[in-house]
């Protein structure tokens, strides 16, 4: 009976128990690894941030106003420095619309490091700006260096106050003859007014019965007149006056004239002229 080799078999249990070791150390060194690759990349991000450029940022406050035909409006202009900028700055308004002006308070700003400061732009109309929307943009400048362009709005309303207009001839027309004509103006408000526009026209010839019955023409066609060409606008107070108690040159003053036709014109002898006038006036 010949022997026979022994067998030997190593428990299950102690294999898998490596196995397992070994997986475990494997899950640690990638764990590592990506923990070092995460640390890595934060910090390629800090090496690599941009600088801020050195600049002035401009702000305006409201971004728009509305104000009357002659009357100022303020806005608040803050300005700040950018990526350490530093100096004086002076500021500058384009826009604005005409007859208007803009007046800085401070004239400029002095800015540190990271500062701010404010200053006060007032733009001033007259009662002649023109009504309407009017965008502008509002700029500073340090150096060589310019802010952005700001932008706001300034709403010019139109003003029309009542008042009234007459007038009459000193004399009596004839063919070639021309007379001035002294306007009376009415100011019934409690301000003063600045009229901005006169006119006069004819608006009925009225014949003479003998002149109707005889069935002679005249009518406006026979007339001229010449429309007031003195300088607006004409500042008229509270009251009654006249272009003459003004001081207004009658050489400036609207004029009627009596054309010499080659028509028969008997029928204009003794007619009455009847005149509409009109005008524009705002506020002062």
């Amino acid at each position: 009976m010949q022997p026979q080799a022994a067998r030997m078999r190593m428990p299950s249990g102690r294999a898998g128990v490596a196995v397992k070791a070994a997986l475990l150390s494997l899950l640690v060194v990638l764990a590592s690894v990506a923990s070092l690759g995460a640390s890595g990349g934060q910090n390629n991000g800090n090496a690599t941030g941009a600088k801020e450029t050195k600049g002035i940022i401009v702000t305006v406050s409201p971004s728009s106003r509305s104000l009357d035909q002659g009357q100022s409006a303020a806005f608040d202009v803050t300005i700040s420095s950018a990526g350490g900028f530093g100096g004086t700055v002076t500021l500058s308004a384009a826009g604005v619309p005409s007859g208007a002006t803009a007046a800085w308070s401070p004239s400029s700003g002095v800015l540190t490091t990271g500062s701010s400061t404010k200053v006060t732009l007032t733009v001033s109309t007259n009662p002649t700006t023109p009504a309407g929307k009017f965008d502008f943009t509002v700029t500073a400048t340090g150096g060589n260096l310019q802010s952005n362009a700001a932008k706001a709005q300034l709403h010019v309303k139109e003003v029309k106050r009542n008042f009234g207009v007459s007038g009459s001839l000193t004399g009596a027309l004839a063919p070639g003859l021309s007379l001035p004509i002294d306007l009376q103006i009415s100011n019934p408000e409690n301000k003063a007014i600045a009229v901005t526009n006169l006119s006069a026209s004819i608006s009925q010839v009225v014949r003479t019965p003998g002149a109707v019955a005889a069935g002679l023409p005249c009518g406006a066609a026979d007339y001229a007149i010449t429309q007031y060409t003195g300088t607006y606008p004409i500042t008229v107070q509270p009251g009654a006056t006249s272009l003459s108690a003004l001081g207004v040159p009658q050489g400036s003053w609207p004029r009627i004239s009596m054309l010499d036709t080659l028509q028969l014109q008997d029928g204009c002898k003794g007619a009455t002229l009847e005149f509409t006038y009109s005008g524009t006036g705002q506020a002062n």
